[in-house]
């Protein structure tokens, strides 16, 4: 049975992507962000860091290039698994905030209130992503390895944490994980305690 799981955010893009709704989009991470993924090795490899047993990853490109250096490492393969993928935006996708808020108030009022019958215009429901969540938390309770490390997205990693820790999906608005940062989890059985929030020195 997984004891500890470790959940990373894909390492840094290009900054003329800050702010933007990065959702399904293919990018690349920066050469900063390469560089980000190496030092995120030397962090897991700290002493009394566990080593890792077993590694999944989101397929996008971003995601996969954070992973890279933590497969060579650990010489452990990566499952790549098309339900960790970041939530489909549709037509906002690659918008900021203020382009979405005049283009579509009542709709952003709308997300606001974060019901499952909300739908990203031409993209993924709440009550989809919900649904994707439940099945990755199912697996992750599932998993024999001791130390599972998931490679990821902003949203669906915190969506992780909090449906893993009983909390309701409106809580994710209440932390954040940086591109390049990381948290640690310690499970037994179906309960789980947050033991690590990592945004800063990686």
């Amino acid at each position: 049975m997984t004891t500890q799981i470790t959940l990373i955010r894909h390492a840094a893009i290009a900054t003329e992507f800050d702010g933007h709704y990065i959702g399904r989009s293919d990018v690349p991470l920066s050469a900063d962000g390469r560089q980000q993924a190496e030092r995120l090795v030397r962090h897991l490899s700290r002493p009394g860091f566990p080593a890792i047993d077993a590694l999944w990853c989101s397929p996008a490109q971003r995601a996969r290039q954070t992973a890279e250096p933590l497969i060579r490492q650990s010489l452990r393969p990566v499952t790549i698994d098309e339900r960790l993928q970041e939530i489909n935006f549709g037509d906002w996708e690659g918008l900021d905030f203020a382009q979405i808020l005049h283009n579509d108030p009542q709709r952003v009022n709308q997300w606001a209130a974060f019901t499952d019958d909300f739908c990203f215009p031409a993209g993924e429901s709440l009550k989809q992503f919900r649904h994707r969540l439940d099945a990755v938390v199912e697996s992750i309770l599932a998993e024999q390895a001791g130390h599972l490390v998931i490679v990821s997205h902003g949203g669906v990693l915190r969506g992780l944490i909090c449906q893993l820790l009983g909390w309701s999906l409106k809580d994710h608005l209440k932390f954040t994980i940086e591109r390049g940062g990381y948290a640690t989890l310690y499970l037994d059985g179906c309960h789980a305690v947050l033991t690590g929030l990592y945004n800063h020195g990686v």
